[in-house]
């Protein structure tokens, strides 16, 4: 019988610092998907969409929001702005994704008003100006610019109500330039290579 109780009491014990060790693991795990989330692209992105949404004055929640591409601010080695860098869709899509999940109602003006079924896809957006509604009814555009600098990009967004043009309001952010790419051992500045180490 004293063995039953023996064998009882270290199994308890063994389940206890199994059940503290998983509860270590499983915190840490967290805490490492935060601290990853955080350096990446769509974690700066939610950072600057609370610091716009925690600074907005006179803003209408319930109206209607179309966000844009957000486009350079520079012209890159004297040629014309990009009609569709990738950093800036992406950072589009992410601004989409949040506000969304805030509560807020996004206009997706790229939806056709029919779905394009083709061999090896089912198209519903389109960036064809002929595959879409001629007239959207937004009351706030959201918008911004990114300039490219040596070790982060610099990114800006503002709210602005329709058809006034005014801000209502802006918000910044310094992202990593290797929160969407692996950093390069070598840089272009000023139009010259810049070598970071082999």
């Amino acid at each position: 019988m004293k063995y039953y109780y023996l064998i009882a009491a270290i199994c308890l014990l063994l389940l206890g610092c199994s059940s503290i060790s998983n509860n270590e693991t499983q915190e840490s795990n967290q805490e490492l998907t935060k601290e990853y989330q955080s350096n990446t692209l769509h974690g700066h992105v939610e950072k600057l969409v609370r610091q716009l949404l925690s600074t907005s004055q006179q803003f209408d929640t319930s109206g209607n929001i179309a966000v844009g591409t957000i486009l350079p601010t520079e012209h890159n080695n004297g040629q014309q702005l990009p009609a569709h860098a990738s950093l800036g869709l992406q950072i589009q899509e992410s601004v989409m994704t949040f506000i969304t999940q805030a509560g807020l109602n996004v206009v997706e003006y790229k939806a056709m008003p029919s779905i394009k079924i083709k061999k090896q896809a089912d198209e519903m957006l389109s960036r064809d100006i002929k595959d879409l509604a001629e007239s959207i009814s937004t009351d706030y555009f959201l918008t911004g610019t990114y300039t490219l600098q040596e070790s982060s990009t610099l990114v800006n967004i503002r709210l602005i109500k329709v058809p006034e043009n005014i801000i209502l309001a802006a918000a910044t952010d310094y992202v990593p330039n290797d929160a969407m790419w692996s950093a390069t051992k070598v840089t272009i500045k000023n139009n010259q290579i810049y070598r970071n180490g082999y």
